[in-house]
């Protein structure tokens, strides 16, 4: 399949014809100057991955019809994150990397340190778009903001959670690879207060990622890349 055709996330394929999300026109007219009988990949988790032809293209409308089906969604581990907002631009980097990365769920949480709120809405764009340049056909859930203790009141049994606490003498990540579903914590910039340490060092894992103190979006990347490193079914996609 050539490489130039765009991938476009759709809510609903369960029709023929499809009219495309219009925040996708400007770059399908404008920028890629498809036209009629052009070809483009429309997607989503429960109707797979789908080659459509171009059939109209207007002001603001363009319709495609579907011509044949290229991947069925065949699940994916679930993948849990949650992370302290920090500034924009980096929460951009801790959303789009991961998603690329694989995680599935995305948990903003808000402790003593945080000192930045997030825009779901950007977030949730972020995700779609990374999902459609990385080739997935999930999108990752940004669910809402929660406070710190509330999170951890409510830390599923079902989940192996694993919190990033640098130079705490906690064991390597490297250590403590599961085949369960598992989530990540990382905290803000600062780090966790202390209080917040001694409650994730007695309800999670605690493991350390590097001899230096890193970064919220470098650790958070680094956690994805280790276990999708030890794991060969952190994405699982097939084909028709």
């Amino acid at each position: 399949m050539p490489k130039h055709i765009p991938r476009i996330y759709c809510d609903d394929l369960t029709i023929e014809t499809i009219e495309l999300p219009r925040d996708h026109l400007f770059h399908i007219i404008s920028v890629l100057k498809l036209r009629v009988d052009d070809n483009v990949i429309v997607f989503n988790e429960a109707s797979g991955e789908w080659l459509c032809t171009i059939k109209t293209i207007k002001k603001n409308t363009v319709i495609v019809e579907k011509s044949r089906i290229l991947r069925k969604f065949q699940g994916t581990k679930r993948v849990w994150l949650a992370f302290c907002p920090v500034k924009p631009d980096n929460n951009r980097v801790i959303v789009e990397k991961c998603t690329e990365l694989g995680v599935t769920d995305f948990i903003p949480i808000m402790s003593e340190y945080t000192n930045h709120r997030i825009n779901h809405t950007k977030l949730k764009l972020i995700a779609r778009s990374a999902a459609e340049q990385c080739e997935r056909l999930d999108i990752p859930t940004i669910w809402p903001s929660i406070d710190f203790d509330e999170f951890i009141r409510k830390l599923s049994e079902d989940i192996t959670w694993i919190s990033a606490i640098e130079r705490n003498n906690t064991t390597s990540v490297i250590d403590i690879y599961t085949q369960r579903d598992y989530g990540f914590i990382v905290g803000p910039e600062g780090g966790f207060s202390e209080k917040e340490k001694n409650e994730l060092m007695r309800r999670t894992t605690s493991c350390t990622l590097s001899p230096n103190i890193l970064r919220s979006e470098t650790a958070a990347i680094a956690c994805i890349a280790v276990f999708n490193a030890l794991s060969s079914n952190s994405i699982k996609f097939g084909s028709v």
